[in-house]
């Protein structure tokens, strides 16, 4: 069963019902924007909503759960299996999507972070060593004169040594690099789930 033909259903029934998805919403305990994306095939109720839900709308769970209204009072096991099945793996995708994109999220606060850190330790240590050669060598600074007045050349060096350097600027970078690519790789496995 397709997240549309099961929003569908759920939204034809409860227009017979005359009910609004905010009433719908309130008589199962969750928000209307829930019912909204069930409604439109952008989410599906969790396992223990889906009998309350079918009781709502009148409906019995297995004509719930295949998106339209049996004619026959009874179903066959290999029906009800399907349907039963069908529900799960639908459950168990939304769940999926859920914690993937908490994941994403999480990725893109640590990418951010390792940005934010590449970028203080970068310019930081930037201009620590142009004070450093402004204000406590003088000598690293050359005057020369000009047809418009004298022009003063700065010459500053780092002092950093290999593993100072790797550490100030290595470590962020790739922690940039894994959140990233972690992050596209979670975006790939959250379309598929779809």
């Amino acid at each position: 069963m397709e997240n549309i033909q099961f929003g569908t259903f759920v939204a034809q029934l409860r227009k017979e019902l005359g009910l609004t998805q905010k009433e719908l919403a309130d008589r199962l305990n969750v928000t209307d924007k829930a019912v909204s994306k069930w409604e439109t095939g952008k989410g599906f109720p969790d396992l223990k909503l889906l009998e309350p839900l079918a009781q709502t709308l009148g409906v019995s769970l297995v004509e719930l759960m295949q998106g339209k209204r049996q004619e026959a009072d009874t179903l066959t096991v290999a029906e009800a299996d399907a349907a039963v099945s069908q529900a799960l793996g639908q459950s168990e995708k939304a769940t999926a999507r859920r914690y993937l994109r908490m994941f994403r999220w999480f990725l893109t606060g640590g990418g951010g972070l390792s940005l934010l850190w590449l970028f203080t330790t970068f310019f930081s240590s930037v201009w620590a060593e142009l004070i450093k050669g402004i204000y406590l060598s003088p000598a690293a600074a050359e005057i020369i004169g000009g047809a418009d007045g004298p022009t003063a050349i700065l010459t500053v060096t780092s002092h950093l040594s290999p593993l100072e350097t790797f550490l100030a600027l290595g470590v962020p970078l790739l922690l940039l690099i894994i959140c990233v690519v972690l992050a596209v790789k979670v975006r790939q496995l959250e379309k598929r789930l779809k």
